[in-house]
């Protein structure tokens, strides 16, 4: 495990429970319906599906507040909901993470953002998705709206040690509110997931993209370390962050600081992963509530680091807990 060892990690990671995160972000509901193969239909060369079961867990911002909390946080959620059955669903599902909700605000315009996966399979074997159908409205919030999430985050920010943005894409975040919600927390430690917009986040503390949006933003493939490097430096100088932590799947994560210093660390696991729904909902809240807890970032994005490689073991949008992850790092201790 490099220059680190497992003691370097576990102090700050004992102080988790310590620490009041605040999490903004687009909030999804993921509805799971498990279904056994039951035959060919007659009506179309499709397969029948017998269902078995189904639930909601929290997806996209929701999910980055879920692993804080796993983790041991008090996590304070702000975000848009609609008016209707899975705002209630993924509502008592937050509440029973011990999650605060009151940050979240009712949008009678869209519907609550959802995706269902069917997953299938025999009892004896592991379940795959088959299908994924999403329900999402991506248009901009609507100003009234904005203003109260504004009004709630300065409320409450100085509560917080941190606060954790979770950009999808659908509505919350655009040039505009992102510059004034950057301002509200301009004091406190920000952390940046953006999938589609990180160029609206200027001047936070730290942003994550994944190799294809840190492409994205760039505007060229990053087919190499050398070119993940290249591009690294330039747009974190250009973002005005200042960290840019580039993450590569099985290649690990790359973070780009202050005078253009460079730390690659190799991925934690890359030879059991099951599922990579959510990881980066992982790496970004662990990421946060280690910086949060005092760790300096090139350990915070190592206990990062072992949090995405326990979740990517399991299925679907999942958390790690502290127990799990100390585990984790003392197994890779060298």
């Amino acid at each position: 495990m490099d220059n680190y060892h497992s003691a370097d990690l576990i102090k700050y990671i004992n102080k988790f429970e310590q620490q009041k995160i605040m999490v903004l972000g687009d909030l999804i509901a993921d509805k799971f319906i498990i279904a056994d193969p039951e035959r060919l239909s007659r009506e179309a060369p499709v397969l029948i599906l017998q269902h078995q079961s189904e639930k909601i867990l929290p997806g996209g911002g929701a999910n980055a507040a879920a692993n804080l909390a796993s983790l041991g946080a008090e996590v304070d959620l702000m975000g848009v909901v609609g008016s209707d059955l899975a705002a209630q669903a993924l509502k008592e599902e937050l509440e029973r993470r011990k999650i605060m909700t009151t940050g979240i605000i009712k949008d009678c315009e869209r519907p609550t953002a959802e995706k269902t996966r069917i997953l299938a399979g025999g009892e004896q074997i592991v379940r795959q998705q088959v299908v994924r159908v999403d329900k999402v409205k991506s248009f901009d919030l609507n100003p009234k709206l904005v203003k109260e999430l504004e009004t709630y985050l300065k409320a409450k920010i100085e509560a917080s040690d941190a606060i954790l943005f979770s950009d999808y894409g659908n509505g919350i975040f655009n040039s505009k509110t992102t510059a004034h919600f950057l301002e509200a927390a301009a004091d406190k430690i920000s952390a940046v997931d953006s999938r589609y917009q990180l160029e609206a986040f200027k001047g936070a503390l730290i942003a994550t993209p994944n190799l294809e949006e840190a492409a994205a933003v760039y505007g060229s493939e990053l087919a190499n370390q050398a070119e993940v490097e290249k591009a690294g430096l330039q747009m974190r100088a250009d973002l005005d962050l200042k960290y840019l932590l580039i993450t590569q799947g099985g290649a690990g994560m790359t973070l780009f600081g202050p005078n253009s210093t460079v730390d690659h660390i190799a991925a934690a696991n890359y030879s059991e992963v099951f599922d990579v729904t959510g990881a980066g909902d992982t790496v970004v809240g662990t990421l946060t509530l280690a910086l949060a807890a005092g760790a300096p970032v090139e350990i915070a994005i190592r206990i990062a680091n072992h949090a995405a490689g326990i979740v990517v073991r399991k299925s679907g949008v999942a958390t790690v807990t502290k127990t799990e992850l100390i585990k984790e790092v003392k197994k890779n201790d060298s």
